[in-house]
């Protein structure tokens, strides 16, 4: 049974430090700003810790704003813990390491391709893993739901131009790059998601040179849509610096990601390439003429 209502607080506390301009810059605009990156922060929050459990639901606790810059010192706080956890000090300390050390890391590569983020997930397995004696088979979330969050931060850090955005960290200090990007709606959260990954031959059937990095691949004799999240690869093949003709095929990296309702039905599947290993082209059949 939960806790719905009660909240605790966690270690890991953080400082979004903004640089405006006194006399000049609209409150509104930074402030709005200043929210809208605490909301974004507290979904990367829900991603590092949707592989333990999905209820969890991390918020932001104002501790103090300071002036001269707007510092704002957020606390780190959890609704919806198992009452079997409420008074688990090393669980608490475990999922506060995670927050602290997994912004840390992935902030620093908010630009970062998908392989890059996923060497990063990596590294944080351990972290997974260090849970208190009685919790295992902890694992980082998967690299499409990271850059979904990563996103939700740059879109929020593109509501503050011209502004100097800072997060600080018990492991240092962080300096978001300024961005302009367009707002894409958020999907409704699902009923249950299962990802899986591996590495996998697909064959192409038809590529995107209109950079909407959505290609056509034959999976088990059925079309199948795939998002290109190799960034970099993409923009390659793009230059034509890759040669890929339908009927070559990709070994790649991948996830994908069943999306199923209250009972258990399928509702939607989602297949992404996050790292193109190789290109396999077909032999070459020369005439006996």
């Amino acid at each position: 049974m939960e806790r719905q209502l009660e909240i605790e607080s966690i270690e890991g506390e953080i400082a979004l430090v903004i640089q405006y301009q006194p006399g000049k810059s609209e409150a509104l605009s930074v402030l709005a700003g200043a929210m809208r990156l605490i909301e974004s922060l507290d979904k990367l929050d829900h991603c590092l810790l949707s592989s333990i459990d999905s209820a969890l639901e991390p918020v932001s606790i104002l501790n103090d704003v300071q002036h001269s810059s707007l510092k704002i010192l957020l606390a780190r706080a959890l609704k919806r813990i198992p009452d079997e956890l409420i008074s688990n000090m090393d669980w608490k300390k475990w999922v506060g390491g995670i927050l602290v050390k997994g912004k840390y890391k992935l902030l620093d590569k908010i630009d970062a391709d998908a392989p890059q983020i996923r060497q990063v997930l990596i590294d944080l397995e351990d972290d997974y893993k260090a849970a208190p004696v009685g919790l295992i088979g902890f694992t980082p979330p998967s690299v499409a739901d990271v850059l979904s969050a990563l996103d939700g931060v740059s879109k929020a850090r593109s509501e503050l131009p011209m502004h100097s955005v800072t997060i600080q960290t018990d492991l240092g200090d962080i300096l978001l790059p300024e961005v302009v990007m367009p707002t894409v709606e958020s999907d409704v959260s699902p009923q249950s998601t299962i990802t899986n990954s591996g590495i996998e031959f697909f064959k192409v059937k038809s590529t995107d040179m209109i950079g909407q990095s959505q290609w056509t691949i034959m999976r088990n004799g059925r079309a199948v849509k795939v998002d290109m999240l190799h960034q970099s690869w993409i923009d390659a093949y793009q230059r034509r610096l890759h040669a890929v003709l339908p009927g070559d095929s990709l070994e790649c990296r991948y996830e994908e990601s069943v999306v199923y309702d209250a009972s258990h039905n399928e509702l939607d599947r989602k297949l992404a390439i996050v790292e193109v290993i190789r290109i396999i082209s077909p032999p070459v059949q020369h005439s006996l003429i």
